[in-house]
């Protein structure tokens, strides 16, 4: 089922990039061609037939008298939590939604939440924010795998195989439905549908979900992540649809990206 992995990003150059952003210096960007996108703090050896994007990152100013912020209260439900895990995605003329997957930063989406370009900030629910780099995306799937930069250690929500689901089980979106922040709504699990003409499969829900929705969580009510939300039916044959919405089952982002799961 998984086909293509757009970009790559291998562990030593990942380690590099880090260590750079994090005390100040350049990024590069291109496309090989193979179609993969790569970032680091090296030039590429083959120039050639590449065209290599170049940005400057900075250091952080440390900020005077600015207090930490304060410790979040016990969570009550596992949707509670499930809002804590999840943040919001912002670029330029873009905003989508995020979900952390471990406790060091690394995350999930939507791969056309943040295909447009890689200058992307994370808003958190305390208001605090990150830069993001992309780790790596797979358009077909509609999936990317994402890093916060020194956010430190995150809460995550873990996954459930959407086989185990039933028609009519009550399922929870959480994002940033409308550019409001952490907003989670309700409906039921209908099925399992397949793409005409491909091989994929995707869940469809009832919970209403936004502009803004894309690339965050569809919950069980036990707060386990069956899938990311990835697009709605707004009109079809000229009639407006409500209540039909799709995500890309968790099964898929788990065998992309197993290996970044805790």
């Amino acid at each position: 089922m998984i086909r293509k992995l757009t970009a790559i990003l291998c562990v030593t150059v990942l380690v590099t990039a880090l260590s750079t952003f994090a005390f100040g210096g350049k990024i590069y960007r291109w496309v090989d061609e193979k179609g993969v996108v790569h970032f680091s703090d090296r030039l590429p050896e083959d120039r050639k037939n590449q065209t290599v994007e170049e940005r400057e990152v900075e250091e952080p100013a440390p900020v005077e008298g600015r207090a930490l912020p304060a410790p979040l209260p016990v969570v009550r439900s596992p949707i509670e939590h499930g809002t804590r895990c999840t943040f919001t995605i912002k670029g330029v003329n873009t905003i989508g939604t995020g979900f952390f997957i471990n406790s060091n930063g690394y995350a999930a989406t939507a791969s056309h939440v943040v295909d447009k370009g890689w200058s992307y900030v994370a808003v958190l629910n305390d208001k605090r924010e990150f830069p993001i780099t992309v780790i790596s995306m797979m358009e077909e799937e509609d999936l990317a795998l994402l890093l916060l930069l020194n956010v430190g250690n995150t809460p995550f929500l873990s996954l459930r195989s959407p086989g185990t689901l039933i028609p009519g089980e009550r399922v929870f979106a959480i994002g940033a439905s409308a550019g409001l922040n952490a907003t989670v709504t309700d409906g039921v699990f209908t099925g399992i549908r397949s793409i005409t003409g491909t091989e994929q499969q995707v869940l469809q829900f009832s919970a209403p979900i936004n502009p803004g929705n894309s690339g965050g969580p569809l919950m069980d009510k036990e707060g386990k992540v069956i899938g990311v939300i990835s697009k709605k039916y707004l009109m079809r044959r000229g009639v407006p649809i409500a209540g039909v919405g799709f995500a890309v089952p968790s099964t898929v982002f788990k065998e992309a990206f197993g290996s970044y799961l805790e």
